[in-house]
């Protein structure tokens, strides 16, 4: 991907299987959340090709990629601040709501039936996350890593087979960082999705991903697990400035 006469990813070839939870991690503009816009759609890269599921996704935009089944949460928490904990979550049914416009000023059945079926998946949502005693509250009023949780909850919501977590453990607090943890592994083995992950935190990353891959400078300069990635010369070297000695 370049910007100009700026390469901010250069070759890189990755890959996170089914069932599988990758972390992707670098210095400060190494490239990561990029590499997210090319997989979401936000970019069309350069050169090269994005597949998901065996198909090509490069041609598609956002709303087209998160209809097959890739969804994300951002660096920075991206809710309606004003709406509800509930209206939050609801808003990513839309992707497959099949009622119109008409149907929905007529109230016919039909549309109403789909408003149930989505009171209720959002209901089970929250019930998991421990949110349901806060639904209906505004979701300005929660604590930053109960925002986080309804971030991920939204994403979710989706019924993604790729989730994609830019930094979640970004301005957290020791305590929030671990129960953060617990809610990733959480979400992998009960949803049974694949899981990208970005994240600075060195023991959120080694704590919870089967496999990591390192970049710097837009390059991929070491991939392995994270007791192989902890020791890699390479990867010491990126994140001190210095040789490794």
């Amino acid at each position: 991907m370049r910007f100009g006469g700026l390469t901010c990813v250069d070759k890189l070839n990755a890959q996170v299987g089914r069932d599988e939870l990758v972390g992707m991690i670098g210095p400060n503009g190494a490239g990561k959340t990029t590499v997210f816009n090319i997989v979401t759609g936000v970019y069309d890269p350069t050169e090269g090709d994005v597949f998901f599921l065996g198909n090509s996704i490069v041609p598609f935009k956002p709303y087209e990629v998160a209809a097959l089944g890739i969804s994300r949460t951002f660096q920075n928490i991206r809710l309606f601040q004003s709406l509800s904990v509930r209206d939050n979550i609801r808003v990513s049914f839309v992707k497959s709501l099949k009622a119109g416009f008409f149907q929905s000023i007529l109230q016919i059945k039909s549309f109403l039936n789909e408003e149930k079926d989505f009171d209720k998946k959002t209901d089970e949502l929250l019930e998991i996350f421990g949110l349901l005693d806060v639904g209906y509250e505004h979701a300005r009023s929660l604590p930053y890593g109960e925002q986080r949780k309804v971030e991920i909850v939204r994403a979710l919501a989706t019924s993604p087979q790729l989730l994609l977590l830019d930094e979640p453990a970004a301005g957290m607090n020791p305590t929030e960082k671990v129960e953060l943890m617990s809610l990733i592994k959480m979400v992998k083995d009960k949803f049974k999705i694949s899981i990208l992950l970005i994240e600075h935190d060195m023991k959120v990353v080694m704590g919870v991903c089967e496999r990591i891959f390192v970049l710097d400078y837009g390059e991929k300069i070491a991939e392995g697990k994270p007791e192989e990635i902890k020791k890699d010369p390479k990867v010491i070297e990126a994140y001190l400035g210095e040789t490794a000695h």
